[in-house]
C-alpha cells in the first residue's frame, strides 16, 4: 500500500497560505501570477501563483479538495517521481499560458490538470484501471464547469458536474477509449475560449504520453516511486 507522503507534503505547502489568505489579505496580491510584474522581474510569482486561491472560499476548498483526492490516486497509480513531472507539466503548461494570455490569477487547478492526464493515459488495455482513467476525465470536464457559472445559470453548472460524474459511476459500461476522448474535446474545447485550464489538460497529456511512451507502466503494477 503506497502512502502518500509526496500528495500529503505538497497539500500542505498549499493549503497553509491558501487559508492564510482569508486573514491576510495582502498575500495573494503579492503571490498571484501577475502578468505586469513578472515582465517586470517578478519571475517567482509563476511559482507562488499555485499556493494561494483566486476563487474564494469555495474556490479553495475545491482545488484543496481535488488536490488530496487526485493526488493520492496518482501518487498510488503511478509513482512518486511520475507525479512530480505530471504536476509540473500542468503548472507550467498552465502558467506559462496564463503569462501569454495576460491573465492574472492564482489557484493550483492547472498543476491538477497534470495529474489528471496521466491518470488518463495509464498504460495497459482500456479495462485496465478504469476508475483512474474515469476520473482523469471527470477532472478535465469540471475544469471547465465554471463557464456555465460564470454566467449566471448556476444549474448549468450542476448539469455538467453531474453528466461528467457519469463518467466515474457507469464507467464499466463505457468504451475504454471514452476517457480520453472526453480528456480531448475538455482540452480543445477550454483553449479556444482561452482558458488556462485547457493549455494546462493539454500539457498533462502530453506529459502523460511520453512518460507512458519511455516508462510504460507494467500490468498489475504502478511504477516505481
Amino acid at each position: 500500500m503506497v502512502k502518500p507522503f509526496l500528495t500529503v507534503a505538497v497539500f500542505v505547502i498549499t493549503a497553509v497560505p491558501s487559508l492564510l489568505q482569508f486573514v491576510l489579505p495582502g498575500l495573494e496580491p503579492a503571490l498571484m501570477r501577475d502578468p505586469a510584474a513578472i515582465a517586470g522581474g517578478e519571475w517567482w510569482r509563476l511559482a507562488t501563483s499555485l499556493v494561494v486561491q483566486d476563487g474564494g472560499a469555495i474556490g479553495t476548498l475545491f482545488n484543496l479538495g481535488f488536490l488530496a483526492v487526485l493526488g493520492y490516486v496518482a501518487e498510488r497509480a503511478l509513482g512518486r517521481g511520475r507525479w512530480v513531472v505530471l504536476y509540473l507539466s500542468g503548472a507550467v503548461a498552465g502558467e506559462a499560458a496564463g503569462f501569454l494570455l495576460d491573465q492574472p490569477g492564482a489557484g493550483n487547478s492547472v498543476a491538477l490538470c497534470g495529474l489528471a492526464g496521466g491518470l488518463v493515459l495509464m498504460t495497459g488495455p482500456p479495462a485496465r484501471a478504469p476508475f483512474e482513467r474515469a476520473l482523469g476525465a471527470f477532472y478535465a470536464v469540471v475544469s471547465g464547469a465554471w463557464l456555465p457559472a460564470a454566467s449566471g445559470a448556476m444549474w448549468g453548472w450542476v448539469v455538467t458536474v453531474v453528466a461528467a460524474a457519469q463518467l466515474v459511476t457507469h464507467r464499466e459500461r463505457l468504451p475504454g477509449w471514452s476517457p480520453v476522448a472526453v480528456f480531448g474535446v475538455a482540452a480543445v474545447v477550454l483553449m479556444v475560449l482561452r482558458d488556462l485550464h485547457g493549455f494546462a489538460l493539454l500539457g498533462g497529456l502530453a506529459a502523460g504520453w511520453i512518460s507512458n511512451a519511455r516508462f510504460p507502466l507494467t500490468p498489475g503494477r504502478t511504477s516505481p516511486a
